[in-house]
Formats: C-alpha cells, structure tokens, sequence
C-alpha cells in the first residue's frame, strides 16, 4: 500500500470513529467501536482480522448492539447507525415491519429504535447472522420473529453464495442449500393483515422477487430497498411498485445517503 492511499485510508478512519462519537454511549464502546472501524479498513489485506468472536457496545439511544469484526458487521453499523441510510420522511410510528435481509439485525433495530414498530419479522438465511439477529433481538427486548431462510418469489430450495463479508451473500447457482420463503407464505405463516414497512436489502435477489407474484404488495404500506444495479433492472422494478400505488423516492433525494423509498400514495 503507497503512502497516498494509506494517508486516504488513515483519513477515512479518523472521519468515521469522529462520526461514532456521536451515536455511540462511554468511552469504553467508543473505543470498542473506533478499534474495529480501523481494523476492518485493512481487512482485506490482512484477513485474520475478520473474526467470529462478538463484541458488544452501546449506543446513545439506549440500544445494544452486538457485532463481529467482519467488514460487513461494521459496513452496517456505518451505514444505517451513523450515515442513517433508513431514515425516512414519511414513517408512522408502531405497527409491523418486515425485514428481509435482515443479517444480525442492526437495521431491524435502528428501527424499531426510531420508529416504534411493535412487531418485527426479520427474514435471515446464513444461520451466523441468524444467530447473531436472535441475540440482538433478546439483548434490545425487541419481540422479532426470526425466519431463517432466503426470501424468493416462490416457496422451495435454492442455493445461496456465501461471502467473506457477512453482508454480501447471495442466492446463486452455486454455494449451501437454504430454504426459501415467499412473502405470500411469510404474511400468511405471520398472519399479517399489514406490513407498514418493508425493508429489503438482499443482494440483487430484488429482480426474481419482483418477477414473482406481486399481489402480495397490496399489504404493504412502505418499502425501503438498496439496489444493487448491477445485478438488476432497477428502474423496472420502481416501474411495477408505481404501478401498484406507490410513489417513489430516489435515494439521496430526501436527506443524505437515504435509500430509496416507496409509500403508497
């Protein structure tokens, strides 16, 4: 590594653990924290740094978070806790929300944290992360319901790509065998009258989902999604949720870093 890109490295970091000062509580999880926000910089050079061993902190709104040092343990606690890319214009506190890609739970719980869902069904196929997103849940006395499978269009199997990076698994042609749920079956098994927000962020799975049957849009309100553009037709998919009653909200286009945004009209 040249002494440029260690500068922008070392610059990146000092930006970041700053950033965390001002949503994580005490000076021992801000150490925690700042620690693991360096090392997971140079994990790609030096990869024993990722790690299954869970450290805990706390956060300033009274939730706990439990996490491992993996590059994308951390990528989440950056990416939803301090750039709060969930943050939305529009939500309505309680209700129920779904969460489909739900990794050990960081999104569920800046949710529910901001927005007071009063039910939770997180939908999770890599048993670690399932793990972990049980363990969250119980330590943030968040009443979730823990689905361990993929989500897809239709009930069955399929194989799902693991990834170095706990957030980067993917339902592929090669990989472990997982069960895969539809949502007709998670409203229908959860008895879900109304979902009030949907969040999705299951690695370019979003096309086949979509593809599917969509009668099952009729239930939800709200729908918060990350799309991965290189593996989807992104703008077909906001074409079919406009279609269905819902207006749409590009990301960056409300506050900065925010996802994009549907909500029924």
């Amino acid at each position: 590594m040249n002494l440029k890109k260690i500068h922008s490295v070392a610059r990146n970091i000092a930006r970041e653990c700053a950033a965390s000062a001002n949503v994580v509580s005490g000076l021992r999880s801000r150490l925690r924290l700042s620690l693991d926000i360096a090392l997971s910089r140079f994990a790609r050079i030096f990869p024993a740094f990722i790690t299954r061993q869970a450290h805990q902190i706390s956060m300033r709104n009274g939730a706990v978070l439990c996490y491992r040092m993996n590059r994308g343990d951390i990528q989440s606690i950056r990416e939803v806790w301090i750039d709060e890319a969930y943050r939305a214009p529009f939500m309505r506190s309680g209700g129920t929300l779904v969460d489909l890609g739900a990794n050990i739970g960081l999104t569920s719980l800046w949710l529910v944290k901001n927005y007071s869902f009063s039910r939770v069904v997180a939908v999770e196929p890599v048993p670690g992360n399932a793990e972990l997103l049980r363990r969250n849940f119980l330590l943030n006395h968040v009443q979730g319901e823990v689905v361990e499978a993929a989500i897809g269009p239709f009930d069955g199997v399929a194989r799902f790509e693991m990834s170095q990076n706990s957030n980067q698994g993917r339902l592929s042609t090669v990989g472990v065998q997982v069960q895969v749920i539809s949502m007709n079956s998670v409203i229908t098994v959860y008895e879900l009258n109304k979902i009030d927000l949907l969040k999705i962020d299951i690695e370019g799975g979003e096309q086949e989902l979509f593809n599917g049957p969509a009668d099952w849009l009729d239930k939800v309100h709200a729908i918060i999604i990350e799309f991965h553009d290189k593996e989807v037709d992104s703008l077909r998919i906001v074409t079919l949720l406009e279609s269905r009653g819902f207006r749409y909200f590009p990301s960056n286009s409300v506050f900065p870093n925010n996802m994009d945004l549907f909500r029924k009209t």
